[in-house]
């Protein structure tokens, strides 16, 4: 009987990441890659982030800290800062 172990934060960062921008699923995950550096990073997908993160952490990110977020690194920071 295997055990199931529960998801790090991280990884549960980088599964967001991987559903709000797919097409760079199949690239090595970089937490210092940025925003324009994201093909298809654009209003839409940023606001996708921010709910998904809300959701899955059960926080509130404020108006400054929702738009500053600009990597994954720096998303992480923000959830850690909540928790």
């Amino acid at each position: 009987m295997s055990v199931i172990l529960p998801m790090t934060i991280e990884e549960e960062v980088e599964k967001i990441f991987s559903e709000v921008f797919p097409n760079n699923a199949s690239q090595q995950f970089d937490w210092n890659k940025l925003q324009q550096d994201y093909e298809n990073w654009d209003s839409f997908a940023h606001l996708h982030l921010i709910t998904l993160t809300e959701e899955k952490f059960n926080i509130s990110l404020t108006i400054d800290e929702s738009t500053s977020i600009n990597s994954a690194k720096k998303l992480l920071e923000y959830i850690r800062a909540h928790k």
